[in-house]
């Protein structure tokens, strides 16, 4: 079976018996991190043995003698296996036989990242549970933010929680790295608003993504650029980066659109999927006669796309659609 929702996923790595199989999948690591901690933490009240396997070690390993033998001192295992879509031809048809009968242990796999769409990862998931990780979509990320709150014990305001979300760019790992940091600053039981937020991470960050996108929804050429140069030399994907741009405007171009067709602001944002914080700055930003969707800025985009893809130099692509979008005043 495939589980959609990461809650009830965790709830049943929490809850796992042995003969139970899970595979994992998908590109964001942090979720699939948190699943296996809670199925480690599983395994160690129940007396497992910990296993864990990579590709390589199965050249010599037999996987049916790995599952049909017991545990020395332990009532069974638990078999963790990294990569399983990289594992032979032999080794799945081998772990497929596994799967669809019983055994005394329990068994998590892991893809080496997005989830491969074969007849293997069909039978798999088939015979256990499956659950892809997946960045959460920006209008989730609160949900995280108080879920890491709430493990750190401090309570965030919304502007807080805003802040943290901000700053984190949508990246799970550097959300929770974000909530350590305020815990350390302010300490546990702290209340801790959105300047309390951004004194704890003074340093780490000095620019965001979405800060960076903003600088150049709102004409401010300059600062952008220098945004831009801080987010590459940081490590930032140009890619994602590119890809975040190009969302966040087509946002705003669509809000520009509807908006001149007379639709009224609250009935756009709802349209658009906009949640109200957000519709703020996003009407503001339509404002702008740089924002609308022209052939030279969707150019600009495109050749930026063929540019980082093709090997060009990641600053001067995205820095050519930094001037196509700040090209225009009002």
């Amino acid at each position: 079976m495939i589980v959609k929702n990461f809650d009830a996923m965790m709830k049943k790595m929490e809850s796992a018996s042995p003969g139970d199989s899970f595979v994992v999948s998908g590109e964001e690591y942090y979720q699939s991190t948190r699943l296996l901690g809670a199925l480690r933490h599983r395994g160690t009240a129940l007396s497992l043995e910990p296993v864990r396997l990579m590709p390589d070690d199965l050249n010599e390993i037999s996987l049916s003698a790995l599952f049909s033998e017991g545990s020395l001192f332990s009532p069974g295992k638990l078999v963790m296996i990294g990569e399983v879509d990289k594992i032979s031809k032999s080794q799945k048809s081998e772990l497929e036989k596994i799967v669809a009968g019983t055994f005394d242990h329990i068994l998590f796999c892991r893809t080496a990242g997005r989830k491969p769409s074969n007849a293997f990862m069909t039978k798999l998931e088939s015979a256990g549970t499956g659950f892809t990780c997946w960045e959460p979509f920006a209008n989730q990320m609160w949900k995280w933010t108080r879920t890491f709150a709430a493990e750190e014990e401090v309570t965030l305001t919304r502007d807080g929680s805003q802040a943290a979300e901000v700053i984190a760019s949508g990246k799970l790992e550097r959300l929770a790295d974000v909530m350590v940091r305020i815990v350390l600053f302010h300490g546990k039981g702290s209340n801790v608003n959105a300047s309390g937020v951004y004194a704890a991470v003074r340093g780490l960050e000095e620019t965001t993504a979405f800060q960076f996108c903003g600088e150049i929804l709102s004409g401010k050429r300059g600062a952008a650029m220098r945004s831009l140069s801080l987010l590459l030399n940081s490590g930032e994907e140009p890619i994602r980066l590119l890809a975040l741009l190009y969302s966040q405007w087509r946002q705003v171009a669509g809000a520009r659109e509807l908006l001149q067709s007379g639709i009224p602001p609250q009935a756009a944002a709802k349209k658009l999927g906009i949640p109200q914080f957000r519709w703020r700055n996003v009407e503001e930003y339509a404002g702008r006669r740089s924002n609308c969707a022209t052939s030279a800025v969707l150019e600009s985009f495109a050749a930026a796309d063929f540019g980082l893809k093709t090997g060009s130099d990641p600053l001067a692509s995205i820095a050519s659609v930094i001037l196509s979008l700040t090209s225009a005043g009002k």
